[in-house]
């Protein structure tokens, strides 16, 4: 068959054309009718909450208690956001439903209470579901005002296209529909409330079946929030050891303030750092480490590839620090190993690829060192991941900065997470036309297998602006690590780098150690 030509393409649009346009108006009205229209109060227990929707990019839920903020998760695949607000609530009562004593009410004895709000969601739900189908359907046949002939048959194929458009929002929504995924929530909203709203990480992680258990994880938190109205720092329980950590604070106080209020809220064990607390190495950058004694709890740190001898010598001056430098330290059972990152490059004009090979060489030493260790450490503390290639399958977690962005992954059964800049890239971001945000991360590490349940990622925007928490699990940390060593190609086994000391560039482009 030909390309068909200029006259044929013009014949078939005119065939498709009383079609094409009363479909694409009934799809743009079923998605304005269900946006604008699709409404609905449902009382549910202690609360009313009210239930709406409009079409997005990517399927999710989002749950909003003001004042507090809101909880959105990833629940469903289609092009469909589900929303609910709760307008009121009964607070007595939602502490009656869920008093019963230390660790809360046992489901047994909750279920003839839980059964009838089990009953009333999922009616709640079913209607809403009913109303978004039958505004879809009548907003694709209003759609019909838009053409200058209202003729019936425009009409119908209107509400043909509205009903197209409702089926391809609903259906994908209605089949992959988990209210479980609230356990990896995303929350906005104020700093003070989010450890209320999210809760502990080990509440998230009891393997919730039911639409009753989730209503009673949901119900907990929202308890929990209102009573932070009047104690906002929240109780989080013992369930896990929170660690806070932190990097690239790059002389920026704005760091210290977000890193104390996070410790403070999230009640952390902990501070970890790793580094690149300085910048260009100038004298008066030490000053800004007398920041740490603000913190009442062991402050780690390991030097960053923007850190000088005299920024690790001022971070080591206060009383609640412990540098790291082929060294480890215990924290709450939980066991940290810091290496040091051997070079010091401030400015521009390094040779990357020579320091980047350095410590990719230098990662072997570090494996050799955790494996010499009389107990073997539960997480490495780097700053650059290269000091840890090698060292990957010798330690179950490995936490690291330099990069300025989030990331994780898992290697030979070491999970790797790489928190962003605690000081928003310090004096770099002056010169940025969209500044980056300050982030930080909550690590909820299981007191059995001494390894993160989950992660809790936390991004600030340029003045508070804004303010978020990410929520994300990790699955391997429930099981104990066993060893799985990364091999090592033989060139570096036969020339293994020496330790200690760093690399510092010279005026003249050299390089000495």
């Amino acid at each position: 068959m030909g390309v068909p030509t200029r006259a044929q393409a013009a014949a078939l649009g005119h065939r498709l054309s009383p079609w094409l346009l009363p479909l694409l108006a009934g799809m743009l009205g079923a998605a304005l009718a269900i946006t604008f229209l699709a409404h609905e109060d449902a009382r549910v227990g202690p609360a009313t909450v009210r239930l709406s929707a409009r079409p997005a990019i990517k399927g999710s839920s989002r749950l909003a208690v003001p004042p507090f903020g809101s909880m959105s998760a990833r629940t469903h695949l289609g092009p469909l956001e589900f929303r609910a607000t709760v307008d009121d609530v009964d607070v007595g009562r939602l502490g009656q439903l869920l008093d019963g004593g230390p660790g809360g009410p046992r489901f047994a004895e909750l279920e003839a209470t839980l059964g009838p709000l089990e009953r009333q969601a999922r009616q709640a739900g079913r209607d809403f579901v009913i109303r978004i189908a039958l505004f879809g359907l009548l907003g694709g046949v209003a759609a019909v005002v838009l053409f200058p002939r209202r003729t019936r048959r425009r009409a119908v194929r209107c509400g043909l296209g509205g009903l197209l458009a409702t089926a391809v929002l609903l259906v994908p929504a209605l089949a992959t529909f988990d209210v479980g995924a609230f356990r990896e929530p995303r929350y906005q909203g104020a700093l003070e409330y989010a450890p209320a709203l999210i809760g502990d990480v080990r509440t998230g992680l009891d393997r919730l079946r039911t639409l009753r258990e989730e209503m009673t994880l949901i119900g907990r938190n929202l308890d929990r929030a209102y009573a932070a109205l009047a104690k906002p720092p929240a109780d989080l329980g013992n369930g896990t050891v929170r660690v806070l950590h932190i990097s690239d604070l790059h002389l920026n106080p704005a760091g210290f303030d977000l890193a104390e209020r996070l410790a403070t809220q999230f009640e952390v064990a902990a501070v970890v750092d790793t580094g690149d607390m300085g910048t260009w190495g100038l004298p008066p950058e030490p000053q800004i480490a007398a920041n740490i004694r603000r913190f009442d709890v062991p402050y780690l740190f390991v030097k960053g590839n923007h850190d000088d001898a005299d920024m690790v010598a001022a971070v080591a001056a206060n009383d609640n620090a412990h540098v790291l430098d082929t060294s480890g330290v215990e924290v709450a059972g939980i066991r940290f190993f810091g290496v040091a990152d051997p070079t010091f490059t401030p400015g521009k004009g390094y040779r990357v690829e020579q320091f980047e090979k350095l410590k990719e060489e230098q990662s072997v030493v570090v494996a050799d060192a955790i494996e010499h260790r009389a107990l073997r450490p539960d997480v490495l503390l780097v700053h650059d991941g290269r000091l840890a290639s090698y060292a990957r399958g010798h330690v179950a977690t490995v936490l690291e900065g330099h990069l300025h962005a989030f990331g994780t992954e898992v290697v030979n059964g070491t999970r790797t997470l790489r928190t962003g800049t605690a000081g928003a890239a310090g004096p770099d971001s002056l010169r940025a036309a969209d500044p980056p945000p300050s982030t930080a991360e909550i690590l909820y590490f299981s007191p059995a297998t001494r390894r993160p349940l989950a992660v809790d990622r936390i991004t600030v925007g340029p003045l508070e602006s804004s303010f978020s928490v990410e929520r994300v699990l990790l699955p391997e940390g429930e099981t104990p690590f066993r060893a799985d060593p990364v091999p090592v190609p033989p060139e570096l086994l036969r020339t293994p780098p020496t330790t200690g000391g760093q690399v510092i560039e010279a005026p003249d482009g050299t390089t000495r150690r």
